[in-house]
């Protein structure tokens, strides 16, 4: 008889051990599937909202008209006889100024000239360089418009033979 309870001991002692192994297992599958189900039918709204949110970034970022200058050739400040082409677009604050500074395109282009044709090559080549660059073209430029007109200097390419 004392074999009979402790058999029954036995499978009662297995049976809580299956029943851990069971809960270790089966409680974190059960709280993954919701977290899966939870993020499958609210996800799209919560990814839905940020995006909603890049898209009124993006509408505060709208770019004005741009005015394309033609392309700069000039020599490099450094010994060598070195030369670049570099071409330029500048934004502007709406189609009027835009009017206004095609009629001093040349004033526009001979302060560039001027400000690009102090830089070595090592300058425009590094592109950590450039945004510099591009401030310095802004202040030198803006001096030619209204305050306001000018909102930036793109520079579209850079060629160093």
């Amino acid at each position: 008889m004392a074999n009979g309870s402790e058999n029954g001991m036995e499978i009662q002692a297995k049976s809580k051990g299956k029943m851990k192994l069971i809960m270790l297992i089966v409680l974190p599958v059960l709280l993954l599937g919701a977290l899966a189900g939870t993020y499958f039918l609210y996800g799209d709204k919560i990814l839905g909202r940020e995006a909603a949110e890049k898209k009124q970034e993006r509408k505060h970022e709208e770019v004005g008209p741009i005015l394309t200058l033609e392309p700069f050739i000039f020599n490099l400040a450094s010994n060598t006889t070195r030369f670049a082409k570099v071409s330029l677009a500048v934004e502007l604050k709406d189609a009027k100024v835009v009017e206004e500074a095609k009629k001093i395109t040349p004033v526009l282009r001979d302060r560039a000239l001027y400000i690009l044709s102090a830089k070595t090559p090592e300058i425009l080549i590094d592109v950590q360089s450039r945004e510099p660059l591009k401030q310095e073209l802004v202040a030198g430029l803006k001096g030619l418009l209204k305050p306001g007109d000018l909102r930036s200097v793109y520079i579209t390419d850079i060629i160093i033979p």
